[in-house]
């Protein structure tokens, strides 16, 4: 697992006051439309960019000033924030004892993108210390980088106000600890842009040449990356067996060059039929399995509304996977979907409730004791829709 905890402070629909949200391997966000799932998944979109390009995502969501929590206004935060802590180890070895807090503070300056504060620090002070050991943070205004123990001051004109450090000082020999959370960071995957239509990219072949190691979030590869994933035998009769749960008469996955391209085609007797001719739900769980399925090692995963496209028979399985998938990476998952969360009644601790009281997000996680006291009551799906678990408009 990535992440112990995140919190996101005057970000988006996430005001003040806000609480630390623990994160488990697996976590399944519930919550009516607006309450803020998908701003978390924005704070995740942020992280991500933190190490390349920071102020793209801003840009790309408007500008700075619509990434600002505001109850009205006249009632508006000067900036937002979001912090994160890692579980030990994630970061380096030298970590494992005292988990790395990330945190970063941004807000606008005339009207464009400024980075306010930034810190990369353990997350408890060593026994007899006032400050937990800081590996960069502003001091007194000005930012300090620790290279081996040694504090070291840079000059404010050494830095770029509109990047974080991690995208400008990547010395891994001197600072292993910031260039290691950059590379988390980086590592993070978001699949949400789900688009199924009879053009969409997903239905073409690809170039032979893309990337392979995985999932490209726009799912563009996908035959390239089921070719890869088939190599491995263990990995391709698990392929092969969840296919043929949800599609009996599917028997075989190919993927066939083509004119220098890579051509997706499923097993039906004795025809192969290509992606262009699949179900919108069959292409939907295929780029699921090539996601949940993967053997490497990536580090958190963001998935919004897996469901959509799929028949309700078919949630089980997708529990099954997700489940199994969370032992090996840290996942998000969104949902509306009451057969899904049913499909969770017995994994209760797993389910995020994402409510909006007074303007804010708040989002809690259910508790299994409380869960097992209303069980009679039904399954989890029908305690959430008859309003037991919150996460609904009324």
């Amino acid at each position: 697992m990535m992440l112990k905890s995140i919190v996101l402070t005057d970000f988006l629909s996430f005001g003040p006051g806000a609480i630390p949200l623990a994160l488990k391997p697996l976590n399944v966000v519930i919550g009516p439309n607006g309450s803020g799932k998908s701003n978390l998944t924005e704070a995740f979109a942020v992280l991500r960019a933190v190490p390349r390009d920071l102020p793209l995502p801003i840009r790309q969501g408007g500008g700075v000033d619509e990434w600002i929590w505001r109850h009205d206004p006249e009632a508006r935060a000067e900036s937002a924030k979001i912090e994160i802590v890692f579980e030990p180890g994630q970061v380096t070895k030298n970590t494992a004892d005292n988990p790395v807090r990330y945190r970063i503070e941004f807000g606008s300056q005339a009207g464009s993108f400024v980075v306010l504060d930034e810190r990369i620090e353990h997350e408890s002070p060593e026994p007899g210390k006032k400050k937990p050991y800081f590996y960069f943070g502003y001091e007194r205004g000005r930012p300090m980088l620790n290279v081996k123990g040694t504090n070291r001051s840079l000059q404010r004109a050494d830095i770029d106000q509109t990047q974080s450090i991690l995208s400008q000082r990547r010395d891994p020999e001197n600072s292993p600890e910031i260039a290691a959370v950059g590379d988390r960071f980086k590592e993070i995957l978001i699949y949400r842009s789900w688009s199924f239509g009879p053009l969409s990219v997903i239905r073409e072949a690809c170039r032979a040449d893309v990337q392979t190691n995985l999932l490209l979030e726009d799912f563009s590869n996908l035959p390239a990356r089921l070719m890869t994933l088939k190599r491995d035998p263990q990995t391709k009769r698990r392929l092969l067996s969840h296919l043929s749960e949800v599609a009996p008469n599917f028997t075989d996955l190919e993927v066939a060059p083509e004119g220098g391209r890579l051509q997706l085609y499923l097993t039906e007797g004795s025809r192969n039929i290509p992606a262009h001719r699949l179900s919108d739900g069959t292409l939907r769980y295929l780029a699921l399995l090539a996601i949940l399925l993967d053997p490497g090692e990536a580090r958190l995963v963001v998935i919004e509304e897996p469901e959509l496209g799929l028949h309700p028979d078919v949630f089980p399985i997708l529990r099954d996977l997700l489940v199994e998938a969370s032992s090996r990476f840290q996942l998000i998952v969104t949902t509306h979907s009451t057969q899904l969360v049913d499909a969770m009644t017995e994994h209760p601790e797993v389910v995020l409730v994402c409510d909006k009281p007074e303007a804010t997000t708040q989002i809690k996680r259910l508790d299994p004791e409380e869960i097992e006291s209303w069980r009679e009551f039904g399954t989890l799906g029908t305690l959430w829709m008859s309003g037991h678990l919150g996460g609904l408009r009324w």
